[in-house]
């Protein structure tokens, strides 16, 4: 029992035996998109909405004795509750943060190994957004409730905060080769960037419409180039800044048509430098050519595999595998982007 009263306090699930999520490969590459007798560009892999093998969350729940106030939110579930940001590092564990359940999991996507972190000395997380990890495995979490950028190690354990003040951080993006994390602000309307140790660097953006201004920034991604792009939701734009934050882009309008925007969320660019948005009111993860063309969409209302119910965050890792926090399905869903222009 004391044991176990060592793990409650610790507030990280990591301090019981190793979980395992499971992998739904029934449609595994049965699925392109476009349809034949186009060349298929994306196709189907997998989902998963189980990130512990049953034992881990009914031992937090009993522990927690009804205090936690994300009792009821099932934030020591075995599933995704309310899946939002992705990030796949080089060793291909995923990070899922899970804004309905307060927490952030990790899965090895080799063995299927899984953790979970809740929060760490005295505090819980609130409502994570974004997540990122750098080459020594330091895990960074934007918690909006919290407004802070927290540190943990590899483990889940506490490291820091990033400094300054924040309104509402969400989106995260870091840039490995210069040591930088980059922190979407969105009710300051900015995108800071930080050094990896927390020390607020400089800031891009401001409060307007114009094409050089930020209206409620929300998910931001790096590009194979180091450019910075930036899903500026209620400007109904994508925008893409350089390294130093000079814009270089900005595309899109507000409309119900598959070229224009209703509600932008996730971000991401593939090694084609191909852009690719999800839009959580059409259901649709778009692609787009660096000038803002529609080349193709996939995805669509409903819960079978490949369609989506309010998508948020995306990723595309260095294999072009695409990444799809699949929120109000509870899930995860990836594709494999085949090539081509």
């Amino acid at each position: 029992m004391v044991f176990l009263a060592l793990c409650a306090a610790s507030m990280v699930v990591a301090c019981s035996s190793t979980s395992k999520a499971t992998l739904d490969m029934t449609m595994n590459q049965r699925i392109i998109w476009p349809g034949i007798p186009e060349k298929p560009r994306i196709q189907y892999l997998w989902s998963f909405n189980q990130v512990a093998g049953g034992e881990a969350g009914g031992l937090l729940e009993f522990l927690a004795g009804g205090e936690d106030p994300f009792l009821t939110s099932n934030r020591y579930s075995d599933y995704l509750v309310s899946p939002h940001g992705l990030f796949v590092d080089q060793a291909n564990k995923m990070y899922v943060t899970d804004t309905g359940a307060g927490r952030v999991s990790i899965i090895d996507l080799e063995t299927m190994e899984s953790f979970s972190i809740l929060g760490d000395r005295g505090f819980m997380l609130g409502t994570p957004i974004g997540v990122v990890s750098d080459t020594e495995g330091n895990i960074y979490v934007s918690d909006a409730a919290l407004k802070r950028v927290v540190v943990f190690s590899d483990r889940g354990k506490f490291r820091r905060f990033f400094e300054g003040s924040l309104k509402r951080p969400t989106g995260l993006a870091i840039d490995t080769a210069f040591d930088r994390i980059y922190v979407a602000d969105t009710w300051a309307h900015v995108v800071h960037v930080y050094s990896l140790e927390g020390k607020r660097l400089s800031s891009i953006g401001e409060t307007g419409q114009g094409d050089e201004k930020l209206n409620y920034p929300t998910h931001i991604a790096l590009g194979p180039e180091g450019n910075l792009y930036v899903a500026d939701t209620l400007n109904f734009k994508v925008k893409v800044f350089s390294p130093e934050g000079v814009l270089k882009k900005a595309f899109g309008l507000l409309g119900d048509s598959y070229e224009s925007f209703d509600k932008i969320k996730g971000i991401a660019v593939d090694t084609d430098g191909h852009i690719y948005v999800t839009d959580s009111v059409q259901d649709l993860v778009k692609v787009f050519d660096m000038e803002g063309r529609l080349l193709l969409f996939f995805g669509g209302k409903g819960g079978f595999y490949g369609r989506f119910s309010h998508p948020a965050g995306i990723f595309i890792d260095s294999t072009d595998r695409i990444f799809v926090a699949d929120m109000l399905n509870k899930r995860v869903q990836a594709f494999q982007f085949l090539g081509g222009g």
